[in-house]
């Protein structure tokens, strides 16, 4: 029988999804590549989404049944729709925003055909991530503390990021997903690296005084903790405790600098957005609408709140849509999770809703802290619970013939 040969286009097709994989891996770390906050933009729009282009059709008629899915479009639209009825109709801001909700459309699909492609390249891709924004971690408070007092100021991490609550955003998500792994697969080797990443990722958080992102990954890791089997329960808790009272005593200057900083102005920039938005309570001033209120001399063009700034710009309908949109998605994750044991998307979930009361205001925006704590669980989730891939990673094979990642 002859060997048949291959030509130009099946090497082509063969290579096409470890192209698709390894760019998708670089822009989840294009957070700490690059150093403009538009450059992660850049690169999706003109390597991921080029390349997303050849299996979008495919994996969204696969999701497309799903409610989560439907509840995501049904969001997306309303909030475009709202654009027409705004203060100023501005087409070409309108245009970006669709062209963003098209971005991150693709950026779905991208996942779920990666997940279904091979589930463990998938996940040895992100244990690859995890292990990558550790290294930019430890770089950034040697580097920022090489220069500036320690442990008192705070901490600037390398990056594209805007301020040190985004990056403590990001980490805190790469921190769930090492926790994740760290418990899936007791007992490797490289369980202890993950570990240490998420001391630097806590690290990040305290040095930069990120107060929300800080108890929100807390709270996120201990509920993981709780869900997870008895016998590891009491020894996790336990180093939970043992870091954050090491934090606490080691440098409480950090603390100090929390309480002189006090509440800020945030309660009183809540207050006015929520004044702007009664004038138009039930659809809101429109999504290309601009919020400007003064608060102490300041103009703000922000609410610093994820729930007032959709209120703002999409009403009670919007608010309405969107809890609908939180509801399905914990409702699913929970599901996943105890036929799974994984719940670690509910925990993503569950970190990303405490952080969005203090911040990460427009979620159809361009890449920054939004896509990993919203948009990437969402899309982890739609493409693990819609069917089973080619090769799976957590089940089907006896644990002694797993290899290490």
């Amino acid at each position: 029988m002859k060997n048949t040969k291959l030509t130009p286009s099946d090497y082509l097709r063969r290579a096409f999804p470890f192209l698709l994989l390894a760019a998708y891996g670089v822009f989840l770390c294009s957070y700490f590549i690059f150093n403009d906050y538009s450059k992660p933009y850049q690169f999706y729009a003109r390597v991921v989404f080029i390349l997303s282009l050849f299996v979008v059709v495919g994996s969204i008629r696969e999701v497309w049944k799903h409610p989560l899915f439907q509840t995501i479009v049904a969001y997306i639209l309303y909030l475009l729709l709202s654009g027409f009825w705004s203060h100023t109709l501005d087409w070409y801001r309108l245009g970006q925003k669709a062209t963003v909700a098209v971005n991150l459309i693709s950026f779905i699909a991208v996942t779920h055909f990666l997940v279904h492609w091979n589930r463990s390249l998938f996940e040895r891709m992100l244990q690859a991530c995890i292990l990558f924004a550790t290294f930019a971690a430890v770089i950034s408070i040697v580097v920022f503390y090489s220069n500036n007092p320690f442990p008192a100021t705070r901490l600037n991490p390398i990056g594209s990021l805007t301020n040190v609550n985004e990056f403590s955003n990001v980490y805190g998500i790469f921190a769930l997903l090492a926790a994740f792994f760290v418990m899936r697969f007791p007992g490797r080797g490289l369980n202890w690296v993950f570990i240490l990443s998420i001391v630097a990722f806590i690290c990040v958080a305290w040095f930069g005084q990120s107060r929300t992102a800080f108890t929100a990954l807390i709270i996120a890791l201990l509920t993981l903790v709780c869900l997870m089997q008895k016998k590891k329960k009491l020894l996790c808790l336990g180093a939970l405790a043992a870091l954050a009272g090491l934090l606490l005593v080691a440098f409480p200057e950090v603390l100090d600098q929390v309480f002189q900083r006090g509440r800020g102005l945030r309660p009183a920039i809540w207050m006015a957005v929520w004044d702007e938005a009664k004038a138009t309570p039930l659809f809101g001033h429109g999504l290309i609408s601009t919020i400007s209120v003064e608060v102490a001399g300041h103009v703000f063009e922000t609410a610093h709140n994820a729930l007032l700034q959709l209120l703002w710009q999409g009403g009670a309908v919007g608010v309405i849509i969107f809890l609908l949109l939180l509801v399905v998605a914990f409702h699913h994750a929970w599901s996943w999770g105890q036929q799974q044991g994984d719940f670690s998307i509910f925990c993503i979930l569950i970190f990303a809703v405490c952080t969005m009361m203090t911040g990460v205001d427009t979620l159809i925006d361009r890449p920054r802290d939004q896509w990993m704590l919203f948009w990437f669980p969402l899309a982890l989730l739609l493409s693990y619970q819609s069917g089973a891939s080619r090769t799976r990673l957590h089940t089907a094979r006896p644990a002694s013939k797993l290899t290490s990642a």
